[in-house]
C-alpha cells in the first residue's frame, strides 16, 4: 500500500482499518472519500479514541464516526503562509485540498508544512521543562481528587494535550518537575506507550514556579523551554526559537496583548462626593503567558532548595542586566486552563 492510499479511506471501511492507516501515514488523520475521490469528511485519531472510550467494536465501519464538515482548502486558494497558521490554530495533522467539484486533488500534511521548510530550525534536540508541582487550588473541587496535570479534557489529561502540542514540532525530550501527587502523575505517564523521553524530577518540598529547575541533573540543549502544566499554546515554536536565538537573549518571554473587562462600574470619589463613574471599564495590558525560551546557563541563577518563582528569576535577570526579551503571540493562540471557567471552555474547544 503506497503512502497516498494510506491517507484515504471510504466510509464503509472499518475502525480497525482506519487505525492501521493512521498509524502508518503519521498524520493522525485519514480523509474520507467516495470511489471517485469526492470529499466526504475526515477521521482523526481523536475521533477514534472517543469511539473506543464508548466501547465501539473496531470491526464496525467508520460511517458514524467521521467529521462530515471537515476543514478543507480550495485548490485555487493555496497560500502556504496562511495554511501554516491554519494548521497551528487547528492542530490539524492533514487537510484535504479540493477542486470546484469537491474532488480531493491532494492532501497537505503537517510535516509537509513544517518539516520541509528551508527556514526550519531543528527542535528535536531542544529540552522542554514542564512545571507541574502545584496543588491546583484554582481548580477545586477537581483537584481534591486528581492532581491538576491529570484532569481530563475530553479523552486525555490536560498535561497530555500540552505534550502532544510540543510533539507536533518534533520536541521529544521532556523534564517534568513534580511535587503534589508526584507518584500518581509519574505512574500515569510511565504506563502510557510513548515516542518521547520523559525525565521526572521530584521536588523535596514546594519550590514555586522556578525552584525545581535547579534539581534537573542534565539539560542537553544550549537553549530550552520552560512552561506550565495548565497552559495550552498553538504557536509556531520555530519562529519563537529563531527570535530568541537571533536576539541572543538569556530569557525570552512569550507575551500577549489582552484586555480585562471589569463587571461593575468604577467610582472616583472625593470624601463622600462622587466625582465620576466609569461603567464596566476595559483595561488593555501585555500579559506574561508563562512560556519561556531560556539559555541553559540561566539555571545558575536559581537557588537550590529555596522557593523561587519565575517572576523572581526574571527580576534577577533584569537586575543583573541580562538580555531579557519578549516575543508577542496572538491572544487566540494560548489558553490558560488553570481556572474553572477556562477549563469549561476548553471542553468545547479542544
Amino acid at each position: 500500500m503506497n503512502k497516498e492510499n494510506l491517507l484515504f479511506i471510504t466510509k464503509k471501511e472499518t475502525i480497525k482499518k482506519a487505525i492501521i492507516k493512521i498509524k502508518k501515514n503519521g498524520t493522525r488523520t485519514v480523509v474520507v472519500v467516495d470511489k471517485k475521490k469526492h470529499l466526504i469528511g475526515t477521521l482523526t485519531e481523536g475521533d477514534i479514541q472517543k469511539a473506543l472510550l464508548k466501547n465501539k467494536n473496531i470491526n464496525l465501519t467508520i460511517d458514524q464516526l467521521y467529521n462530515k464538515n471537515p476543514k478543507k482548502i480550495h485548490f485555487k486558494n493555496i497560500d502556504y503562509n496562511k495554511i501554516s497558521n491554519i494548521f497551528i490554530k487547528g492542530q490539524y495533522g492533514a487537510i484535504p485540498v479540493i477542486d470546484s467539484k469537491k474532488i480531493v486533488r491532494k492532501v497537505i500534511t503537517w510535516s509537509e508544512i513544517f518539516n520541509t521548510r528551508n527556514d526550519q530550525l531543528d527542535l528535536k534536540g531542544i529540552d522542554v521543562v514542564i512545571m507541574a508541582g502545584g496543588k491546583g487550588e484554582r481548580l477545586k473541587p477537581f483537584t481534591e481528587i486528581l492532581p491538576k496535570p491529570l484532569i481530563p479534557i475530553n479523552s486525555k489529561p490536560m498535561l497530555e494535550h500540552i505534550i502532544e502540542n510540543f510533539k507536533y514540532f518534533n520536541f521529544v525530550k521532556f523534564h517534568l518537575v513534580l511535587n503534589h501527587q508526584a507518584n500518581l502523575i509519574k505512574s500515569y505517564f510511565q504506563s502510557e506507550s510513548k515516542n518521547f523521553k520523559m525525565n521526572y524530577i521530584k521536588e523535596p518540598k514546594p519550590l514555586g514556579t522556578a525552584g525545581g529547575i535547579a534539581f534537573i541533573k542534565k539539560i542537553n540543549s544550549e537553549d530550552f523551554i520552560i512552561t506550565n502544566c495548565d497552559t495550552l499554546f498553538k504557536i509556531d515554536y520555530t519562529k519563537f526559537y529563531d527570535f530568541h536565538k537571533k536576539n541572543k537573549n538569556l530569557i525570552t518571554l512569550a507575551v500577549s496583548k489582552t484586555q480585562h473587562v471589569f463587571p461593575y462600574g468604577f467610582c472616583k470619589i472625593n470624601s463622600n462626593r462622587l466625582i465620576s463613574l466609569k461603567e464596566k471599564p476595559k483595561y488593555k495590558f501585555i500579559a506574561n503567558t508563562g512560556l519561556y525560551f531560556v539559555k541553559k546557563n540561566i539555571v545558575k541563577l536559581i537557588p537550590k532548595n529555596k522557593k523561587f518563582e519565575m517572576t523572581d528569576l526574571i527580576d534577577k535577570c533584569l537586575k543583573l542586566k541580562k538580555k531579557t526579551g519578549v516575543y508577542q503571540i496572538p491572544i487566540d493562540s494560548w489558553k490558560d486552563l488553570g481556572q474553572l471557567s477556562d477549563l469549561k471552555k476548553a471542553y468545547k474547544e479542544i
